[in-house]
C-alpha cells in the first residue's frame, strides 16, 4: 500500500482491516551537530520508502526508579526518530484524527510501546498518529546559546505541521485533529496549548494524568543548565560531542537525584515533581506559565477533556515502605515550599479532611493532588472560562487513597475488541472487556462529538461552579460532583 507524503512515496500494510504506516519521518534526523536545533524539515527521498517496522526511539536509559523502569522503552534508539506511527481505516476517507503524545516524565518512554500498536482507534473509523519527540536534555535542557528552548514541544508542534500537511493522503482531515496525552503527554498537551507555534493545529485537546504543573522557570532551568554542565565537566559548546551514553547517565543521574531528594534550593518549582526537564516559560516558545494564559484566554481555542485517576500516587509511593505523619511532613516539605507551604502544615491540614487515612495514605493523598489531581482542575476551571471542558475520573475511590493508579486506564483507552491483552504490562492490564470497550467508546465520542455521550448520558460540560465529572470504576459510569475538587482549599496560602 503506496502513499505520497511531501517528502516521498512510503509503503505500509494492512492488518486487521486497517492500513498501518509505522516509522514515517515527520523531521530531520537528530544528528550531532542538530541535538539542540529547532526540528528540521524532512530531506525527500527517492523511491519507495518502507513504512512496515518502528524505528528507533529517542535515546534513553530507566529513569526514577521503579516507575520510570515501567516506562522506559526496551527499543533501539538513534538519531532518525522524531517519526510517527499512522493507522487509518481507509486511505481513501477524511475520517477524524487522534495524534497522540505518549508518557514518561519526560526522559523515557515512546510512541513505540506495545499498548499503542492495538489500532484501536483505527478500529473505530479513526486515524491514530502517535509520536516520538525528544526527551531530557535534548528535548529540554536550556542553553544559553541561542539554542531554542522546549525542543521537545517544538517537535510536537512539527508532527502536528505535519499532520496538517500530509494526513489527507492518509484518509485524516486535518480540520479535525485531536491533540492527546497521558502523563508527560498530558502536561506536553497543556503546554502547547499555550504556544503561538500550535495555533490552528488542533480543533480538540484530550489530556489524561497531566495538566499545568510540569513548567519551569527561567531562573530553575538555569540552576540545571548547571547542574549537567558541572556533572559532565564541558562547556555548553562541547554538549553537542559528549557521546550519548554519557549524555544519558548524566541525564539519569540528574533525574534521580531530583526525584529522589527534593530540594528547593537545588531545582526551584521543580522540586513540586521530582522531574528536572520539563518546559520552560521563555517568553518566547512558550511565552506564558499555561495556567496564566488560560486565565486570560490565550490557551487554544478548542474543547478539552481532562481527567485523572482516583489513585495517582499508588505506584510512586513505593518508595517508602514506612512512614509515620512527621516523615511525611519531612519528605513533602521541600515539595510544597514553591507554594508557600510547609510540610508540616499540609500534612496537618490534610489529616483535618481526611482523618481516616494512614501517615502512607496521607502522602499518597497529597502527592497525588500537588502532581495531578489539583492541576487538572485548576486547569479545567480556567479553561472552561472560555472554551467547553469535560472532565472525568477512573476508578474506584478508596480508603487510604488506594484507588486506580496512574496509569491503570490506558489499556482500556486503546482496547480494541477481541485484541490479545497477554502482552499488556501488568499497570495497563484489561480484565472486563465489556468495561473497557465502554471506556474506549468514550474517549472515540469526544474526538467524534461536540457534545459527547457516555454509558451514562450525556457528558455535561464542567465549570469550576458545577464541577460534574463522568466517574468510570469498575464497570459502572456515573456523573457525580467531582469527589477530588474541595481538596484544591487545602492548598491555600496561609495569611501573611
Amino acid at each position: 500500500m503506496l502513499v505520497e507524503t511531501t517528502a516521498g512515496t512510503i509503503e505500509g500494510f494492512t492488518e486487521n482491516g486497517y492500513a498501518v504506516f509505522l516509522g514515517v519521518p515527520y523531521a530531520a534526523p537528530i544528528t550531532p551537530e542538530r541535538r539542540f536545533a529547532a526540528p528540521q524539515p524532512v530531506p525527500r527521498w527517492s523511491g519507495i520508502r518502507s513504512a512496515k517496522a518502528l524505528s528507533e526511539v529517542c535515546p534513553q536509559i530507566p529513569t526514577y526508579g521503579p516507575v520510570g523502569k515501567a516506562a522506559a522503552s526496551t527499543l533501539e534508539f538513534g538519531t532518525d526518530f522524531l517519526t510517527v506511527n499512522i493507522r487509518t481505516p481507509s486511505i481513501m476517507g477524511s475520517a477524524p484524527v487522534l495524534v497522540w503524545i505518549h508518557g514518561g516524565g519526560y526522559a523515557v518512554g515512546s510512541a513505540n510501546e506495545a499498548v499503542l500498536q492495538s489500532g484501536a482507534f483505527a478500529a473505530n473509523g479513526l486515524v491514530e498518529v502517535t509520536v516520538n519527540y525528544r526527551l531530557g536534555a535534548l528535548g529540554f535542557l536550556h542553553l544559553n546559546d541561542g539554542s531554542p528552548d522546549n525542543r521537545g514541544l517544538l517537535d510536537q508542534i512539527a508532527a502536528l505541521e505535519w499532520v496538517r500537511d500530509n494526513i489527507s493522503a492518509f484518509g485524516g482531515d486535518p480540520k479535525q485533529v485531536t491533540f492527546a496525552g497521558r502523563s508527560a503527554g498530558g502536561f506536553s498537551i497543556a503546554a502547547v496549548m499555550a504556544m503561538p507555534a500550535a495555533d490552528g493545529l488542533f480543533c480538540k485537546a484530550m489530556l489524561q494524568s497531566g495538566a499545568s504543573t510540569g513548567v519551569s522557570t527561567m531562573d530553575d532551568a538555569q540552576k540545571l543548565n548547571k547542574r549537567m554542565l558541572d556533572y559532565l565537566k564541558v562547556t555548553e559548546a562541547e554538549l553537542a560531542n559528549v557521546p550519548f551514553e554519557k549524555l544519558l547517565i548524566a541525564q539519569r543521574d540528574l533525574c534521580n537525584e531530583s526525584y529522589e531528594k527534593h530540594d528547593f534550593e537545588r531545582d526551584g518549582s521543580a522540586s513540586m515533581l521530582g522531574v528536572p526537564f520539563v518546559p520552560v516559560v521563555d517568553g518566547i516558545s512558550l511565552p506564558l506559565h499555561p495556567e496564566d494564559a488560560a486565565a486570560r484566554g490565550k490557551t487554544a481555542a478548542v474543547p478539552m477533556m481532562i481527567g485523572c485517576t482516583t489513585g495517582e500516587y499508588v505506584t510512586h509511593a513505593t518508595v517508602q515502605l514506612e512512614m509515620d505523619f512527621d516523615l511525611a511532613a519531612q519528605l513533602l516539605h521541600q515539595r510544597v515550599r514553591p507554594l508557600g507551604l510547609t510540610g508540616i502544615e499540609i500534612v496537618r491540614r490534610y489529616r483535618e479532611a481526611l482523618p481516616q487515612h494512614t501517615a502512607r495514605g496521607i502522602w499518597r493523598a497529597v502527592g497525588g493532588d500537588l502532581v495531578f489531581q489539583n492541576p487538572a482542575t485548576r486547569f479545567a476551571r480556567l479553561h472552561a472560562a472560555h472554551q467547553p471542558v469535560y472532565k472525568y475520573l477512573y476508578g474506584p475511590v478508596e480508603p487510604d487513597e488506594l484507588g486506580a493508579p496512574h496509569g491503570a486506564e490506558v489499556g482500556e483507552v486503546w482496547y480494541r475488541q477481541g485484541m490479545d491483552v497477554s502482552h499488556l504490562p501488568v499497570r495497563q492490564s484489561v480484565r472486563d472487556r465489556t468495561f473497557a470497550t465502554a471506556v474506549h467508546d468514550v474517549w472515540v465520542s469526544f474526538i467524534r462529538d461536540a457534545a459527547p455521550e457516555t454509558p451514562a448520558g450525556s457528558w455535561p460540560r464542567y465549570s469550576g461552579a458545577t464541577p460534574q465529572v463522568l466517574h468510570m470504576e469498575k464497570g459502572v459510569f456515573h456523573l457525580p460532583i467531582d469527589p477530588f475538587d474541595g481538596r484544591t482549599a487545602l492548598w491555600e496560602r496561609p495569611p501573611a
